[in-house]
């Protein structure tokens, strides 16, 4: 792989992409980047210039392959704005740097599913979302996730029907749907 490198328009500067990456103006001429990388093509792919959330942009979370059937494989990307998820299919990309940064073909146009917005650069840099949602529980018997939450209206009536002799329903939170065990 050849370095990446930034080409300010104005003057017409090349400068190694790790250390001009933070920076918005060319240190040369103190024009705006025009935000455009060299591949190891030759080719000029859009990219955002520094790693900082930016409107718009979209990042990439993971790459999921599945050997077994390719056609479900997909690269799970996300708005930096509305945190919307989009799952987009591995045909859609030139290039795959997993942890660093993939390339969208020139054909294929990114739009976010949450807010609408456009990503206009080719290149999607990795950045891990910050919040997932926290993990179901599962039964500790079964490992199933069909579970129902017992009910306070429910643990109440127990007590009051059969008394301290309810103490080790009214302590269980989740009954498995599954296998009927409950924790």
């Amino acid at each position: 792989m050849g370095s990446r490198k930034i080409i300010c328009e104005s003057c017409g500067a090349v400068m190694p992409f790790e250390k001009v990456k933070d920076l918005d103006r060319c240190p040369v001429c103190g024009a705006s980047f025009d935000e455009e990388v060299e591949d190891e093509g030759g080719e000029h792919v859009d990219v955002a210039v520094n790693d900082k959330v930016q409107d718009g942009l979209m990042y990439f979370d993971e790459i999921i392959e599945y050997k077994d059937a390719p056609e479900y494989s997909h690269v799970s990307v996300y708005c930096g704005e509305c945190k919307e998820f989009n799952d987009l299919e591995l045909d859609k990309f030139d290039n795959l740097m997993d942890k660093e940064y993939v390339i969208l073909k020139k054909d294929v146009v990114l739009i976010c599913r949450g807010c609408g917005k456009e990503h206009k650069p080719r290149k999607i840099l990795y950045k891990r979302k910050d919040s997932y949602a926290p993990p179901l529980p599962r039964c500790p018997v079964c490992n199933s996730a069909m579970l129902k939450k017992i009910k306070t209206s429910s643990k109440f009536f127990a007590a009051a029907a059969i008394g301290a002799f309810a103490l080790p329903y009214n302590s269980k939170t989740f009954e498995c749907k599954d296998c009927g065990y409950r924790f």
